[in-house]
């Protein structure tokens, strides 16, 4: 069959259907490593949605992959911390350094990730400080030139395919703090990023030297992208479908095309029309934090029950790790995956593979008892939440919906209703 060919106009980027990959996936691992996983520092405060104010969260960010950003406001903990252990007169820039990732073992991580059920996988390839996890011909700012001395992208790339999982790659292309350097402040974006023609053309030129680089599976941009730039994203988006057929881009480019939407804990989009994804945190940053712990990091209960919910709802979850800045997975992170795999090799049936149904959920059962539900060609599965240990023999409210399940655990179960459309 031959592959389509997309012009660089709108009416051709948007003919680009959903690929299938994708909708059957359900579960992608996010990846936010960098040089602010050295310091590993943020408040432990709110959920992204649920601050009291722009000016508040800036402040007071859980995010820890912010921390540069933190840490030039005026007052806030993030500068009193950095000054205490590191310094008044230590820059940021310095913890390239540091960014060692000495203990990485990338073939590793893409086991655990396959491990917990995983279909796909998104790395900051460069976030809002600039600094880039591959050898960018843009900047000399990057892993290959300081702390690890090696393509940190592509060497993970290497092992997530060789586990037949795909790769997708995170880019900044509106933030980048070595241009700007004042901190963002508030939500709104209109002074917080470069405003040149030449910050414009270096996101575009980076953009597409990850396409051609790595060829990501999914092209993940964050916040926005530059006005000055967007008038350049048809050829950007038509070069990526050209060179990878069944690739996806987001909903934050500051236009209205995208593949997919995106939700981040409290806020986003969540349609039923619309092919959508959670990305968040296994706590409150997507950085490894060194102040979370048990208190914030979900249990893996509650991680496979919002992969249930958002999976019956059409959605995706990206779900985030924070590696340290050593290559290593923190141990309460690994627990959780495991989990979440251990759950998905019982019942990843009735999430793989899957699509939504005419009722969603239903959880005014009266006993605790949450159902979600999902469709396979002939067969619903019901994925039931909140029975006790042991043996149920339970009405479903739906058309014969007799069940008999055993729970083994707090964790969820599935049923399949054979031929239920048959």
């Amino acid at each position: 069959m031959q592959t389509k060919h997309y012009k660089p106009e709108w009416d051709s980027i948007e003919s680009h259907p959903l690929p299938a990959w994708y909708d059957d996936a359900k579960l992608g691992i996010f990846i936010h490593w960098g040089l602010y996983s050295v310091p590993a520092w943020a408040e432990v405060t709110w959920e992204l949605g649920g601050e009291p104010s722009d000016e508040e969260w800036h402040a007071h960010n859980p995010y820890a992959e912010w921390y540069l950003n933190t840490l030039r406001i005026e007052g806030s903990p993030a500068r009193a911390h950095h000054e205490k252990t590191y310094g008044k007169d230590f820059n940021y820039e310095q913890f390239a350094d540091l960014f060692t990732c000495e203990k990485w073992q990338p073939d590793q991580w893409a086991k655990l990730f396959k491990q917990a059920g995983a279909e796909y996988v998104v790395l900051t390839t460069k976030h809002h400080d600039g600094f880039c996890l591959y050898p960018s011909k843009y900047t000399e700012y990057n892993s290959m030139n300081y702390g690890a001395k090696r393509d940190l992208t592509g060497d993970l790339a290497q092992a997530v395919r060789a586990e037949g999982m795909k790769m997708g790659t995170y880019y900044s292309g509106l933030f980048d703090w070595t241009t700007h350097p004042h901190p963002r402040l508030r939500h709104d974006v209109y002074d917080s990023y470069n405003r040149t023609y030449a910050f414009a053309d270096y996101s575009y030129n980076q953009a597409n030297e990850l396409v051609d680089l790595y060829k990501p599976s999914i092209l993940w941009n964050d916040i926005g992208w530059p006005d000055k730039g967007q008038g350049d994203l048809p050829s950007l988006f038509a070069h990526y479908y050209n060179t990878v057929a069944e690739g996806l881009i987001n909903d934050r480019w500051s236009v209205p095309w995208c593949d997919h939407t995106t939700a981040e804990y409290l806020t986003g989009q969540r349609s039923l029309e619309k092919k959508w994804e959670m990305c968040r945190g296994l706590g409150l940053s997507f950085g490894y934090n060194q102040n979370e712990g048990d208190e914030t990091v979900m249990s893996g209960e509650k991680l496979v029950r919002l992969l249930c919910e958002f999976v019956s709802h059409n959605g995706n979850l990206l779900i985030n790790i924070g590696p340290r800045a050593d290559g290593t997975i923190p141990e309460i992170q690994v627990d959780r995956l495991m989990k979440l795999g251990a759950w998905m090799q019982k019942h990843g049936e009735a999430i793989k593979g899957t699509r939504i149904w005419t009722q969603k959920q239903q959880d005014d059962l009266g006993d605790g008892r949450t159902v979600f539900y999902t469709v396979k060609g002939n067969d619903l599965y019901a994925i039931i939440d909140g029975l006790p240990v042991g043996h149920h023999a339970l009405d479903l409210p739906i058309q014969n919906g007799r069940v008999s399940v055993d729970v083994p655990d707090n964790y969820p179960v599935h049923v399949r209703m054979e031929h239920y459309f048959g």
